[in-house]
């Protein structure tokens, strides 16, 4: 069973969050040989994604079996730009070969910019994005 946690998103500034995957012992789960991946949708249901996570597992420096048990999640402010203002969910998993396990998920709250760098110019335009 996954871990959930519930996530906040700043629509156009950057985002970086380190997950924590556990075993059913409550010790770091050992990543070594996986890859990992993750979205946020609207909804389970939709076939398209908003955002692409793009997660990494966190190598350690005591060997290439070292269990961390984390995953980096880190997002551009560009890439957050676009992004609609809603929550969402999203997960992420991990796989090797033919073997898949969701290990996070939850909500993304993706929250509006208050104050923006960049109000005016050739790069903005009305609906706030940045081009």
């Amino acid at each position: 069973m996954a871990t959930s946690y519930d996530l906040n998103l700043t629509r156009g500034s950057d985002f970086s969050v380190r997950l924590s995957v556990k075993d059913s012992g409550g010790a770091p789960y050992n990543l070594s040989g996986y890859s990992t991946s993750g979205v946020v949708k609207s909804k389970y249901s939709d076939v398209d994604n908003i955002l692409d996570l793009s997660p990494e597992i966190v190598s350690g420096t005591a060997g290439a079996f070292y269990a961390s048990g984390f995953i980096d999640i880190k997002v551009s402010g560009t890439l957050t730009t676009g992004v609609p203002i809603t929550q969402a969910v999203y997960d992420v998993e991990i796989y090797s070969g033919s073997y898949h396990e969701k290990v996070i998920n939850g909500k993304m709250n993706i929250l509006p910019e208050v104050t923006s760098p960049l109000t005016s110019g050739d790069s903005y335009n009305a609906t706030g994005n940045y081009t």
